[in-house]
């Protein structure tokens, strides 16, 4: 039986976290979750959008052995902290102050710390291996991109799929929606965060943390590959072939790298669940609300538990 307890971490800021675990008689190796963007719970929930990704997972790496640890983020439900101004090394910080503080439960294995990321989090997770000495790290839907890359290839995809819209809709978003378009939108909104003086800006209806911003940008593709080259821990990541927020042909960018599993399952998406068929990007939350009843994809468990024995 899975024990759940609500905890607040103490430190710069303070942190609102959930610790699992079936018990406490021997020390364990810790899984920390690392959540992507968004205002989303520790459960991965929010109003009129529940799927218990987070819980779930968590359920998973404890009937797995482990302790695992999801907490909200800062600015967020019992998270402390200005989560509208923070940049992206704030977000690694939060990380590694959980980190810290884990290492100290009696039950906990310090030498045994893995820490998951889903979509941003896997930048996060990522960027945690310059500093904290961790067994392994799990990338999920989100490895080898920058946030500049994931915004181009979504905005790819929608015009991939509006070339054979039909209807007076699909004509109208081909005469308002192409590459030359799309390439000046994302590149305006980074370049207006280089450019602001102020700690947030707007941006086409939208407030943007301009330290966020900025911080992103700094962060290619090719920052990503190269820590993930230089760690010397282990490296599962994972990207479905049916992910439209994140692209699985990164991964070939590490995939002959020692202590790195690749794995592209092909129905996966980027909620870690099976679909059926094609998946549509411009209703992607119609799409993601088809699946919310369904648990976490088996080949995704599988591959999880097979690489997770050896830490």
């Amino acid at each position: 039986m899975i024990s759940e307890e609500r905890v607040i971490i103490n430190g710069d800021i303070n942190i609102g976290a959930t610790i699992a675990y079936k018990e406490k008689k021997e020390k364990m190796p810790l899984v920390l979750l690392i959540m992507g963007t968004g205002s989303l719970d520790r459960d991965g929930n929010s109003f009129g959008f529940k799927s218990n990704l987070y819980k779930d997972m968590s359920d998973m790496f404890v009937d797995m052995g482990c302790v695992c640890i999801r907490y909200d983020k800062r600015g967020t439900h019992e998270s402390g902290g200005d989560g509208k101004t923070s940049g992206v090394y704030d977000l690694v910080d939060d990380a590694a102050q959980v980190i810290c503080y884990a290492k100290k439960l009696d039950y906990v294995d310090p030498e045994r710390i893995v820490v998951c990321g889903h979509s941003e989090g896997a930048m996060i997770a990522t960027l945690l291996t310059k500093n904290e000495d961790l067994k392994g790290i799990i990338l999920l839907g989100g490895a080898c991109m920058s946030l500049k890359d994931a915004s181009l290839y979504q905005n790819y995809l929608v015009i991939d799929e509006v070339k054979n819209m039909k209807g007076i809709l699909g004509w109208f978003l081909r005469k308002t929606i192409n590459k030359e378009k799309v390439d000046k939108q994302v590149f305006d909104l980074f370049d207006k965060a280089e450019k602001c003086n102020k700690p947030r800006y707007f941006y086409r209806g939208v407030f943007f943390s301009t330290k966020y911003m900025r911080e992103h940008l700094k962060l290619t593709k090719d920052e990503y590959v190269k820590l993930l080259k230089e760690y010397k821990g282990k490296v599962l990541a994972l990207t479905g072939k049916s992910d439209v927020q994140a692209d699985f042909r990164r991964l070939d960018d590490i995939s002959s790298f020692d202590g790195i599993t690749v794995s592209t399952p092909d129905t996966v998406n980027h909620l870690m669940k099976d679909v059926d068929g094609e998946v549509n990007i411009i209703n992607i939350k119609k799409e993601y609300k088809k699946v919310l009843k369904k648990e976490i994809s088996p080949s995704v468990k599988t591959t999880i538990k097979d690489w997770m024995k050896n830490i």
